[in-house]
């Protein structure tokens, strides 16, 4: 990636958006109902806060290494092999979580649409398609995201609308039954799905580098506010119950659209907003840690290693995704633990140490 390739501060709100909603929009009903019951919606709030708080982070982080991405300013915070080092564990993250959206893909596509097509074909078919558009370049499928936006909203509420006349607000009662606990527990549930250090590795890609917090701000809130809705449309139409014990809750949500028994099973509404959405993330993600070990490994050229990259990536879901309950628990239990190392503790490191490097470099009085 040239330097040369800019992005608007509103394209990059769009990436975040997208990449909010990710594989979110379909499991995160499920977990938040499953930690706080009827009060999912509550949790889901405090899951934004905590994102949002963390951005904050990711902003103060990106302004005072204006022009450097993660991987560059790992080296220049820490030095050269603590910060190759600390550099490599990110880059690993980064295509850990992209090999498991691939999974994830592959498993929701098996088990609910085309149950006997092989899962290796369908994610052979996708990664193809995501090699594509990283060999075609940041500002590239950036656009094309943009263009996808109005799009994904438009199907977004498609898709709500009908449901209102179906939501029962008796299933939100009583609020707070079980206490504050529940409502923690499912927002960081919800947080540790959001792993938005990933951005990092393309902030000096945005014009305007104090423009980024709103550009932040603007990309949390939309892609909060549609989880958001997809958490209370879950619940209230649902019910607290079935929406915990459903794989994809909003799935099941889309099969009750029936409008005068005349536009019903629109449920590939939900799935075309699903599948674009982690298709702009899995981009993403495979990019940010194709950059990683470009910088890592000084590499002048990244294109011979995207097919390498993706490769892997597949093989490595398969590895990681054995079935779908494995998979559930794994992500219910240890995902949001194991993602605050990369997606909090380390970036605050990174400020922390930076902060304690320039105060000893400046002059005493």
């Amino acid at each position: 990636m040239e330097k040369k390739e800019i992005i608007s501060r509103s394209s990059f709100a769009v990436l975040i958006t997208f990449f909010m909603i990710g594989t979110s929009i379909l499991i995160t009903p499920s977990a938040l109902a499953h930690e706080a019951k009827q009060d999912a919606w509550l949790a889901c709030l405090v899951g934004i806060g905590m994102n949002g708080l963390n951005a904050i982070l990711y902003v103060v982080l990106g302004e005072r290494f204006a022009g450097q991405t993660l991987a560059q300013y790992c080296e220049t915070i820490l030095g050269k092999w603590f910060g190759k080092a600390v550099c490599l564990a990110f880059v690993l993250f980064f295509y850990l979580l992209a090999s498991l959206m691939v999974g994830d893909l592959g498993f929701f596509l098996t088990s609910q649409i085309i149950q006997e097509t092989p899962i290796e074909i369908l994610q052979i078919l996708f990664t193809f398609v995501v090699v594509m558009a990283v060999r075609s370049g940041f500002v590239v499928y950036t656009r094309a995201a943009v263009v996808f936006f109005p799009w994904l909203i438009i199907l977004f509420l498609f898709l709500i609308v009908p449901l209102l006349p179906k939501f029962n607000m008796n299933n939100f009662l009583p609020v707070m039954e079980y206490g504050v606990k529940p409502i923690l527990r499912g927002g960081f549930s919800f947080y540790g799905l959001q792993e938005m250090s990933v951005l990092l590795m393309f902030y000096p890609f945005v014009a305007k580098m104090r423009g980024l917090r709103s550009g932040f701000t603007a990309g949390i809130g939309v892609g909060g506010a549609i989880l958001f809705i997809t958490t209370v449309g879950s619940i209230a139409v649902l019910g607290e119950a079935l929406t915990t014990n459903q794989l994809f809750p909003a799935y099941t949500l889309a099969k009750n659209i029936s409008i005068g028994h005349f536009l019903e099973r629109v449920e590939g509404i939900l799935i075309s907003i699903w599948v674009l959405s982690i298709f702009i993330k899995i981009v993403l993600t495979l990019h940010a840690s194709l950059l990683g070990f470009v910088q890592i490994l000084n590499i002048k050229d990244e294109k011979p290693l995207i097919a390498p990259l993706a490769l892997g990536m597949i093989v490595l879901s398969l590895m990681c995704y054995p079935n779908t309950i494995y998979i559930n628990d794994y992500l219910g239990r240890n995902w949001a633990p194991f993602s605050l190392i990369f997606t909090l503790f380390l970036p605050l490191m990174l400020l922390v140490v930076s902060w304690i490097r320039r105060k000893r470099s400046l002059p005493h009085p």
